[in-house]
Parts: C-alpha cells; structure tokens; sequence
C-alpha cells in the first residue's frame, strides 16, 4: 500500500515455497519486488527485514517486548507494524484487515 492506493497484491504459498505478486502501479520505486511478478522465498524475507527496525538496533529487546513478542522474527515485526517507516508512505496491509492509512496506519503529516 502506499497511503490507501493498492501497489501490490502478494501471495505467499507457504506450502509450495512460493510467492506471487500482481503489481498495480508502474513506479517500481513503490513496488515491493520491482517488476518481478514471481519473487522468491528469500526476496519475501529480504522485503520483510527491509520493512522492520534493524535486529541490531540497541533497544531491540524492548522493541519486541513493546510489540508483544519474544523474539526477533520479521514477519512477526510486520504483522505488528504493517511495515510502517517513517520515511515513506507505504505500508502492508494483510487479507482480512480494513485499515486505512489516515485512520490507523499514519505516523506523520
């Protein structure tokens, strides 16, 4: 997402080993794997660490004790945050959630 604009839809078959993405915007600055519609596993998690605060950040243990979890895992980070920087718009939003960026998703002006 990048404010409440789809950019991508990404399907992740966890079974398979497999990841899927339908791009809907032609900025490949706002895309999550470029023009690749058939990422990898490990471009999946590259993008998900890309999204979350560095594993070596010094405050990190409270960090993750702030989000409820007990250990550093990026798609746990992002469920939490939905991938949320400070310095861009663009965040993720998981099937099933009615989010909005300005109602729930906005950090700045």
């Amino acid at each position: 997402m990048c404010k409440d604009a789809v950019m991508a839809d990404v399907i992740v078959d966890r079974l398979n080993l497999r990841v899927t993405c339908v791009n809907h915007t032609e900025d490949i600055t706002l895309l999550p794997f470029g023009r690749r519609t058939s990422p990898t596993m490990e471009d999946f998690a590259n993008f998900l660490l890309s999204r979350c605060f560095p594993r070596e950040r010094r405050n990190c243990e409270q960090l993750l004790g702030d989000l409820g979890l007990d250990h550093y895992t990026p798609i746990g980070i992002v469920r939490k945050t939905h991938g949320r920087q400070l310095e861009d718009y663009c965040w993720i939003r998981f099937e099933g959630e009615d989010l909005e960026y300005e109602r729930d998703i906005k950090l700045r002006d």
